[in-house]
This record gives structure tokens, sequence and C-alpha cells, in this order.
């Protein structure tokens, strides 16, 4: 929808039309706006194949492909859609591709779409962005992290914030505790129905909620001004993801914040976003909720923690490990198969008990008790 009102913007006074073809919205209204033949069509790649497979669109005259946000899209599953997209158009056409990163591990998927493709790299992401303060403060459980932030966006006097989680669950129960401490909330995720998402989204932007929580992917694309503050209530699954939450603040040359939750079990994990960034984030404390948690006894150069190494022990003659016990069919157990004169063959009964137990040991293996 972003990219719709951009649109808009710069075709303003044109005559040059769009379509939308979008998830969560209605089939025949969209056919409707189809049939009128605009020049630019803005789709989600699910909804744009199911109009392919009807029949209710064909790009035979398509002279330009647009894969906006290609990285997310490669990450949410959407390789064989945007392959099938792309083999429904006509083979002289121009295509550009748009990702956060060029490097992604997923690229070679839709390879048969680049062909031969310029590189063209602006403002490389991991040069981080001067105006944006990034900060972490050391965190324990899920409780003392929504009082932490509550107190920073007081702190902060934050106007508009974002909060990241990782997991529809954490948005639902994050958004709905601090709701409950009467800040104006509203939340984010897959599972967020569109014409919900437009008025949370629309309710934000003018101001009417101070806080908006939500997953990377619900996110993903959104362009909102004045946002003073990003508080990552989880860190981010990787250094683009980081970048991309970060870069919610900052904007149009002004200045912005982002604070980062970390607990034990994320230290490692934000401390290799730190070294991919190259920055260290300043260690921000909040008063009245000093985390049990002080950080890792001992540092890595890398800035990870140190593990404890476990001593090898040795084992004394009573401690002695028991035999393992070979699972084997005990069915016919000293009942050996009889051969065709009638006497018993002994080593076929051997191999197939030793097949039967190979077997069964497997199946164990695979079947959760």
């Amino acid at each position: 929808l972003q990219t719709v009102k951009t649109f808009e913007k710069l075709a303003k006074f044109t005559p040059i039309k769009c379509g939308i073809v979008i998830g969560g919205e209605a089939y025949k209204h969209q056919i409707a706006s189809l049939r009128k033949n605009p020049e630019v069509i803005i789709a989600t790649p699910g909804r744009l194949v199911e109009h392919l497979d009807k029949g209710s669109i064909d790009f035979d005259d398509l002279e330009f492909l647009v894969l906006d946000e290609a990285d997310r899209m490669l990450d949410m599953g959407f390789t064989e859609d945007m392959n099938t997209i792309a083999a429904s158009c006509r083979e002289q056409r121009q295509n550009l591709l748009f990702s956060a990163t060029l490097k992604h591990r997923n690229f070679g998927r839709i390879q048969d779409i680049l062909n031969n493709p310029v590189s063209i790299e602006v403002d490389s992401f991991k040069e981080g962005h001067s105006q944006i303060t990034q900060q972490m403060v050391l965190a324990d459980g899920d409780d003392h992290k929504q009082k932490l932030i509550k107190a920073l966006v007081e702190e902060e006097k934050a106007e508009k914030v974002f909060v990241f989680c990782k997991t529809r669950a954490q948005c639902t129960a994050v958004g709905e505790h601090l709701a409950a401490t009467e800040l104006k909330v509203g939340y984010l995720h897959g599972e967020i129905p569109q014409s919900d998402r437009k008025q949370v989204l629309n309710r934000f932007r003018d101001g009417k909620l101070q806080v908006l929580v939500a997953t990377d992917v619900a996110a993903r694309g959104l362009d909102v001004s004045d946002v003073d503050l990003v508080i990552n209530y989880t860190v981010a699954h990787s250094g683009d993801d980081h970048v991309h939450r970060v870069g919610r603040t900052g904007r149009a040359g002004k200045q912005g914040k982002a604070v980062t939750l970390v607990n034990r079990i994320d230290w490692n994990k934000n401390s290799s976003i730190e070294r991919y960034l190259k920055i260290r984030f300043e260690l921000r404390s909040v008063k009245g909720l000093k985390a049990d948690y002080t950080g890792p006894g001992k540092l890595k150069k890398s800035g990870k923690a140190v593990g404890a190494r476990k001593k090898p022990g040795k084992l004394s003659a009573s401690k002695s490990p028991a035999p393992k016990k070979r699972a084997r069919n005990k069915k016919n157990i000293g009942k050996g198969r009889k051969a065709k004169g009638g006497e018993t063959n002994s080593d076929e009964t051997n191999a197939y008990e030793a097949k039967g137990s190979s077997l069964y040991s497997k199946y164990r293996k695979k079947t959760p008790e």
C-alpha cells in the first residue's frame, strides 16, 4: 500500500494508472481494475499467481518486471511464485530486482530471472546510519522486558515507537501488556486481516497510537515518518534484519534511537550483529529496572561469551557404564527358519534378527517418545 501511495504522488499529473492485486481483497474488484488495462500493476506474489491461474491477467505485453523486497520474498517462501510470474512474462523485457543485500543465500533459486544482471549498490546498509544512536539494555525474562519498554518510552518521551518481536505470540502478548499500562498500542503480525492492518497503520501514522508492536515480516516495507524510537524486544535474526528494524527511525536526516533488549540467551547473537555491522552498541541502564543478568563473565575477541568447558571425568570401575541392550525381535527367538530339508537354518535366523534390530533402532531414532 505504501508503494501505491508513492505511485499516486508520482503519477498525479499524468494519465498513468495502476491496478492493485493483493491478498485479503475481493477478487471481483481486482478483476474490474485489471480490465481497464492499467499501465502499472502493483501486486503481492501469491495473489498475482492466483489471477494468472484463473486467466484474469496476462503479461504478453509486459515490458518491465520489478521485484521489490526480493530478499524478503525469498525468506517468506515465494521462490516458486516469483519464478512462475517471470515465466508468464514475454521474453523481451527488463527485470529489476531490489534487495537490502546483494549476497542473499537464496538468489541462486531465481537465477533464471537474472540474465547477466548489472549490480548497482547504493548506500551499503553495513555502513550504518550516523543519525541513529544504537543502544542495548541487559534484560531478564518477559515481565522485565515489558517493564523496560514502558520505562524507555517514558524516558525518551517518544510519540511514535516501533517494538519488534520474533513471533506472533510474542507480538500479541507484548501488545496486550503495554495496552494494559494505558499506552495507546497497536500490533501487526501475519494473521492480522488486511482491513485491520490498514486501520492500525493509519492510526499510528496519525498519532492516535503511540506504540506499534510488530513482527519483522509484518513490518517489512512500511514507511512511517517521524518514528522517535525503535525497541528490539528480541534480538533480530540477522544483521540484515537488524538494519531493517532500526531503519524505521532516523529518516530524512532526522535523529533517531534504537534500543535492543539483550538477555543471557541473546548475548552471542547480539554480538554477532555488532561484529557484522562493525559497531558496538552503547550499554544503557534504566533506573529502578536493573537486570539480574549482568553479562557474561568472560568474553572472546569476537565479543561472544566464553562457554564453560566441562572437565573430562574418570569413570571408576564401580561406575562403569552399563552395556547397551540391543533391541531385538523376540517373537521367534529359538525358532529358526526351516530349510527345504526340514532342518533349521541358524544363519538365516541370525541375519533376520540382526536386520530386524537395525530397522527397529532406526525407527526408534525417528519416532519421538
